[in-house]
């Protein structure tokens, strides 16, 4: 409970405790090791919770008497055979049972959470260059460090995540938790301002510069896939 608490006064207070935490100066590998130790076990259990949710409706996919195909023929009349449904979805593959994934979610949640964490890391580390909050001359392993902090006490905004999946109003928690995801976003800000010794506002800013680089990064990626495929059907 003492680790929890010292996580909700890092959340509630973000400046100060970031601040007191980078001045102890923790071990890379500790700051990792909090980092699985928190995130891993949520991401396991969303990982179970989003195989249910796939399988709930891989179940409606493959039933052709159910309200999925029932809604799609109705909306878009087909010039469709029953029988012809029925046999094309008899042909398709039971998905696995749960017991037989769970050793292999045990063993890619924390997989999960080092590519997020490398990844914010990368990306919050160019934005802050571009805004020119490195001056201190600190280099990549102090964005490690600051985001592996940040996603320590982002695990509160995890868990509340999981909220989203509440059967009947999952939907209504996802939409009313959306503040708290974007503050629990730029919170890594004030743990890269602490290890990097530079403005707050910076660091805010670079956790919201990330989205964009990333957004561009994704239409440079695809343009390139569209020009290939056209290149290639040519």
């Amino acid at each position: 409970m003492e680790a929890l608490a010292r996580l909700w006064e890092r959340a509630r207070h973000p400046e100060k405790a970031f601040r007191d935490r980078a001045a102890e100066a923790p071990p890379l590998v500790e700051s990792l090791k909090g980092l699985l130790a928190w995130r891993a076990p949520v991401a396991f259990l969303g990982m179970v919770i989003g195989y249910l949710e796939f399988g709930d409706l891989y179940a409606r996919l493959v039933n052709p008497d159910g309200a999925f195909w029932t809604g799609i023929l109705q909306a878009v009349p087909l010039d469709l055979d029953p029988r012809e449904l029925r046999s094309a979805l008899a042909e398709l593959p039971p998905l696995p049972g749960l017991h037989g994934l769970l050793p292999w979610m045990v063993l890619l949640a924390p997989l999960a959470v080092l590519s997020i964490w490398v990844h914010d890391a990368t990306f919050d580390h160019i934005a802050l260059w571009m805004l020119g909050g490195l001056k201190s001359r600190k280099g990549f392993r102090a964005s490690l460090s600051a985001d592996a902090e940040a996603l320590q006490v982002g695990v509160l905004g995890a868990a509340a995540g999981l909220l989203g999946s509440v059967p009947g109003v999952g939907w209504i928690l996802a939409i009313l938790l959306l503040p708290v995801a974007a503050y629990f976003w730029v919170l890594r800000g004030w743990a890269l301002a602490a290890w990097h010794g530079c403005p707050v506002w910076k660091g805010v800013l670079a956790t919201i510069l990330h989205v964009v680089l990333v957004g561009v990064t994704a239409i440079l990626l695809l343009v390139a896939c569209l020009i290939m495929v056209m290149a290639l059907v040519q």
